[in-house]
This record gives C-alpha cells, sequence and structure tokens, in this order.
C-alpha cells in the first residue's frame, strides 16, 4: 500500500468552474463569490508551507564548498518526504578517484569559559605567604633518574664465534649449589618425617605395655600374643570364634555359586533396559560377595557386637 504524501497545498478548486469556462465556453448562470472560510483555511494552508519550507532549511547536514559535511546540533525536521522522484546520480568523471568520499566533520561549538584573572603577587621582602606552586615534576624526575642506581647486567658467556651469549647462572660452570648453606645436609621435611615416626612408636611401645599390666594374670598372654592379636575387645564386643567365621564363609560362597549360574544363564543379546539392569545388579552384587569373603579370610581378627 502506498501513502501520498502531499508537499504543496496552492490547489483551489473554485477556479475550476473559470478554467472549464475558459475551455468549453460560459454557462447560463455563473455566481461566483469568496467565501470567508475557504480564504481563512487558504491563509491556514499557506503559513503551514511557510513554515514546513523553514524546518526543511534547517538541515542536520551542512555540505561545504570543499566536500566536507559537517554535523550540525540542528534537528532534523519533524515532516520529511520519502526523498526525490529521481535520484540525482554522479557523472560518470566523479567515481573511481582517490580521496572523493565523504567527509565528515563535527562542528566544534565548544568556548572555553573566561576564568577570572590571579591574584597579584606580593612584592619581594613584604613577607606575604607564598602562593602553592604545582611542583616541578621534570625536574624531580631528572634528579631521581640521575641518582638512581644502575642495574648491573647478569653475568653471561659466549660460546660460538658469532657471539650468542647465554646467562652463566644455573648453566652448570660455576659452583652455585656448593655454596649454599644446606648443601649436602639432611632436608627439613625427612627429619620431621622421622620424629613423626619415632612419636608414633613409642605411642605404641606404650600402648603395649599398658595392656601387659592390665593382663599379666592371663595365662598364655606374652608380649608377642599382643602383637599378633592386637588389644583385648571393649566392653560389649566380643572376638568372633572360627565356627562362626566358618560357617559365614560357607553360606558366602554359596551365594557366590548361586549367583554365577544365573549371571552364566543369562542370554548373550541384551536388548532391553531390564535385561541391562538385572545384568548389572548381579556383578554388583557378586563383586560385593568377593569382597565379603576376601576381608573375613584375609583378617585374623574380627570383634562382633553381643547386643
Amino acid at each position: 500500500m502506498s501513502l501520498v504524501y502531499i508537499t504543496h497545498h496552492d490547489e483551489n478548486i473554485l477556479e475550476c468552474e473559470q478554467d472549464f469556462e475558459k475551455t468549453q465556453g460560459p454557462k447560463e448562470s455563473i455566481f461566483v463569490y469568496k467565501n470567508p472560510v475557504v480564504e481563512r483555511a487558504a491563509n491556514y494552508a499557506r503559513k503551514l508551507r511557510e513554515r514546513f519550507n523553514e524546518e526543511d532549511k534547517k538541515l542536520s547536514v551542512i555540505l561545504q564548498n570543499d566536500g566536507t559535511r559537517v554535523l550540525t546540533e540542528a534537528k532534523k525536521s519533524a515532516h520529511r518526504t520519502m526523498g526525490c522522484a529521481h535520484t540525482p546520480i554522479d557523472p560518470p568523471c566523479a567515481y573511481l578517484r582517490k580521496s572523493q568520499g565523504i567527509k565528515w566533520r563535527r562542528e566544534n561549538t565548544h568556548k572555553c569559559p573566561k576564568m577570572p584573572p590571579m591574584p597579584p603577587l606580593p612584592p619581594p621582602g613584604s613577607g606575604g605567604k607564598k602562593p602553592a606552586m604545582v611542583p616541578n615534576f621534570i625536574k624531580r624526575n631528572k634528579l631521581c633518574a640521575g641518582q638512581t642506581v644502575p642495574c648491573p647486567p647478569p653475568p653471561r658467556y659466549v660460546d660460538t664465534p658469532v657471539g650468542a651469549r647465554h646467562d652463566l647462572l644455573n648453566s652448570g660452570l660455576v659452583p652455585q649449589f656448593i655454596c649454599r648453606k644446606d648443601f649436602g645436609k639432611v632436608p627439613v621435611y625427612l627429619k620431621k618425617t622421622k620424629r613423626m615416626l619415632a612419636d608414633m612408636n613409642a605411642v605404641c611401645a606404650k600402648e603395649q605395655a599398658r595392656l601387659l599390666e592390665l593382663c599379666r594374670g592371663i595365662k598364655g598372654f606374652t608380649r608377642a600374643s599382643v602383637q599378633s592379636s592386637g588389644p583385648p575387645p571393649m566392653p560389649g564386643m566380643r572376638v568372633m570364634e572360627q565356627a562362626e567365621r566358618n560357617e559365614i564363609l560357607e553360606g558366602l560362597r554359596l551365594s557366590l555359586t548361586e549367583m554365577t549360574k544365573q549371571y552364566q544363564s543369562m542370554s548373550l543379546l541384551i536388548d532391553s533396559i531390564a535385561k541391562r539392569q538385572r545384568k548389572s545388579k548381579l556383578e554388583s552384587d557378586l563383586r560385593q560377595v568377593e569382597q565379603d569373603i576376601l576381608l573375613i579370610e584375609t583378617t585374623p581378627i574380627i570383634y562382633v557386637s553381643e547386643y
């Protein structure tokens, strides 16, 4: 859908009859008079057209003589047409030339404010307070640079006729680590580890001596039995007997055999989620039973609660 934008409002329909009369001839009755309402409308249209023309002249971009376009602070016109009916095209000689593009430059409308004049300096010898002046940092930097101790370059050595140089430090050509204070000594972390092991051995020896004092009246209780069987059980605990251990091992081995048969009787094709879950559950149960059997067989002393 296209919209028609009317830019010129100078058309008068009252003259249509006169033009028609000139072309077609006079009519029998012609009554022409000036209507005040129509005149007011025409005046309003003329003033509106003049205002629109003034707004169109306030362009936001000004093209100067040297081809530079200046961006101004003026607002764009509120009413604008869709453009020319025929877009003006540059001549062929204006193309393919260097530095012939659009040049933009911001309009500089800034003006520095006028500052009040500085107060006059007091005359010399009047005893007036000297104004606070900004320190001369250039002179200060020169003094600091002159008094700074230069950093000496690191020692280097040259090993090729071309002059390739390398750092002498960490090269192995000069004794470096032999001059350290801790050279040839036991590291601190090893001393700390040895001290910790000695403390732990002392604690174990004290605990064994205490157990010997408590269990001296028990027949067949010696230092070797303390080291092999461990400390006596706490109140409410007992040591698992060998018959009970054998019974538990026998039950675990039967369970292991039964689960192994179930695992081996499964179908080779696992094409459903249920089969996959059943296989993973059997594998976890088999792993757990094997760990329990290994734990009971390798642990000589197992404490069981009496409650």
